[in-house]
């Protein structure tokens, strides 16, 4: 497998047209040929995604029995899971990970009882429309070098499918077995996901040999990868990627937020035209984003085969 490149999205928004092709030329190399990338210079505000970890943490150190108030409902893909109530990988044990998942913020603000407190909605809130934003740039990029329209995407992930998540790995301080992961092997679901992590580690990505290799922490990067909806897209020009967290003995616990970036309910996926030839016939079939996503939920949390 290919190192996971570093792009700069210094030039991008604002650049010239040299410059802006020539990061979409990176990202379209990166989808291609590894399914993650290192993102730098999107513009995220660092203010907010600081008041965002620090949000995550005051919630995951509340005791189990006020967590768990805020059950998690897979029809709406919002709330709190425990450790082991989510099994990614279903021939591993279940995830040591415990999470607050929030689709579509803005649906739900006006409903007090799903949420822990009205400061962690609001930090929530600022949350999901910054990555969102930041998302956008990406996808941008992503219809520069497919040659589509520029708003392509943009369109079709207005954010009522996406989600942000909160992610806590506890420490870990013995030799687990091979089965217990901190969260296990998949890919994920939609269009692109962006990972904000922090030093501790554990992130791994699957190469095309099979073989485990670490996505360390880089300080100022956002970790992106492509998903199953946009391989579908493009009929695997971007590839899909499988990753897990192996859990790192540590004195530390380990603090993530993922943002899934996927495409509206009622948004039709079929593979673009021009990502079809002799050589590579289309491979999936077509389907809308809401229900691929929503099959694909209620599989990950089934904890018996």
């Amino acid at each position: 497998m290919t190192d996971i490149p570093i792009i700069d999205f210094q030039n991008f928004e604002n650049g010239s047209d040299d410059q802006r092709r020539k990061v979409a030329a990176e990202l379209d190399w990166a989808a291609s040929e590894v399914g993650f990338m290192y993102v730098k210079n999107l513009g995220i505000d660092p203010q907010i995604l600081k008041n965002a970890f620090a949000s995550s943490k005051a919630y995951f150190a509340l005791t189990e029995e006020i967590k768990s108030t805020h059950d998690y409902d897979q029809v709406i893909n919002h709330g709190y899971q425990a450790p082991e109530e989510q099994r990614l990988d279903s021939s591993e044990a279940p995830d040591l990970k415990e999470t607050f998942t929030m689709r579509d913020v803005h649906k739900n603000e006006n409903n007090p009882e799903m949420w822990p407190s009205e400061e962690f909605l609001e930090t929530a809130k600022a949350t999901f429309d910054e990555f969102l934003r930041g998302g956008n740039i990406v996808m941008e990029a992503f219809a520069l070098a497919l040659d589509l329209p520029i708003n392509f995407f943009r369109e079709r992930h207005v954010g009522d499918n996406t989600a942000l998540r909160y992610l806590h790995y506890p420490i870990v301080t013995k030799e687990l077995t091979e089965e217990q992961l901190g969260c296990g092997a998949h890919t994920d679901f939609g269009t692109i996901t962006l990972l904000f992590q922090d030093n501790v580690g554990g992130l791994q990505v699957q190469g095309r040999d099979g073989v485990w290799r670490d996505a360390i922490y880089i300080p100022d990067t956002i970790v992106i990868n492509t998903a199953d909806l946009v391989a579908t897209w493009t009929n695997d020009r971007y590839c899909s990627t499988p990753h897990r967290v192996k859990p790192m003995i540590s004195d530390k616990d380990r603090y993530s937020i993922a943002f899934f970036i996927d495409p509206d309910q009622a948004t039709p996926v079929s593979t673009i035209p021009s990502c079809i030839t002799e050589d590579n016939p289309k491979k999936y079939p077509d389907t809308t984003a809401g229900a691929y996503v929503a099959q694909r939920i209620a599989d990950s949390n089934k904890l018996t085969n």
